[in-house]
């Protein structure tokens, strides 16, 4: 009898293994099959941007917009810029840190320019963001060029009036006239190097489908909104914090496109400017890329269009575009 209860018991046990065993594998068959639809979808989401970079890739490499040259001589144009960056040297701690990170900047472009050298298969796409992005840093570049160059001629005429000053005690009542008139100089100078400015400005006409789906048109019937995108240069002088950058869209018949409200602020010497939209950014002094959107109100008409950006007071870029 105890031989028989022990043996029932050892059955029991094994049957509840099995089921836990079964319920285990069912579980598991279950997270396979969704894991396997995730990884079906994941799979139908990269062929879908593949298939979006292709054909990108199809109209750069068609247009003339970007060849062969391009690819070629990205990698040298990078080698030359850096060099040059190299060459800039200033004691100003803030602006040199400022120097270093668009070299670092210019290294990590370099390392990507030879990946995409050694690829069979032109990534022009990525080949052409690379020029635009270089072409950015050269104007950089030259902003930095100019602050220093100012900065050094400030420094080298107060240290001689400065010189002149302890020469010429007796002469005291002019010199300090002299140094006004430097310190004039030196605030109008900075002034001008905190204006922000701005590079890469693209003008487009959007048509919005009935599916909210955007798309680039040239047709003035097709078109419902006018999408403008432009960096703001990197500028350490600058005063950081929110801004309003406004834009301005100019028919071909000279009027401004208006916004709802039919909004306008002042410009220099008080004079009253429309716009056509704005927005509020909050600037870190780096370059910041961003896009504009005015949405068509009424019907408008073909022809040449002009876009012009402002910010305090000032134009700080201008482009243009054509509707049929």
């Amino acid at each position: 009898m105890n031989q028989d209860t022990k043996s029932n018991k050892n059955k029991l046990l094994y049957l509840v293994i099995i089921l836990i065993l079964v319920g285990a594998i069912a579980y598991l068959a279950i997270q396979i099959s969704k894991a396997n639809k995730l990884n079906h979808d994941a799979m139908q989401d990269i062929s879908l941007l593949q298939l979006e970079k292709d054909e990108l890739n199809n109209i750069l490499s068609s247009s003339g917009i970007i060849d062969e040259a391009d690819g070629k001589a990205l990698k040298q144009n990078l080698q030359n810029l850096l060099q040059t960056y190299d060459s800039l040297q200033y004691d100003n701690e803030k602006i040199q840190d400022s120097i270093n990170n668009q070299k670092q900047r210019i290294g990590q472009l370099l390392a990507e320019a030879e990946k995409l050298q050694s690829q069979k298969k032109k990534d022009w796409a990525r080949i052409y963001k690379l020029k635009k992005e270089t072409e950015t840093l050269r104007t950089i570049m030259k902003g930095y060029i100019h602050t220093i160059d100012s900065l050094n001629t400030a420094n080298i005429n107060l240290q001689n009036t400065l010189s002149k000053k302890d020469r010429e005690l007796i002469q005291a009542n002019s010199e300090n006239k002299d140094i006004k008139d430097k310190n004039k100089e030196l605030q109008e100078t900075v002034q001008l190097g905190s204006k922000l400015q701005t590079a890469n400005i693209s003008a487009l006409a959007i048509r919005i489908k009935g599916s909210g789906k955007q798309s680039e048109t040239t047709r003035a019937s097709r078109t419902n909104m006018i999408k403008v995108c432009f960096t703001l240069i990197e500028n350490k002088i600058a005063e950081s914090g929110n801004k309003f950058i406004y834009i301005r869209i100019i028919s071909p018949e000279g009027k401004v496109l208006a916004s709802d409200n039919n909004s306008s602020i002042k410009g220099a010497l008080d004079t009253v400017i429309e716009i056509s939209a704005k927005r509020e950014i909050n600037y870190q002094n780096e370059n910041t890329d961003l896009c504009i959107y005015y949405e068509v109100l009424d019907k408008i008409a073909k022809g040449n269009y002009q876009v012009e950006v402002y910010t305090d007071k000032h134009k700080i870029g201008s482009s243009s575009f054509a509707l049929r």
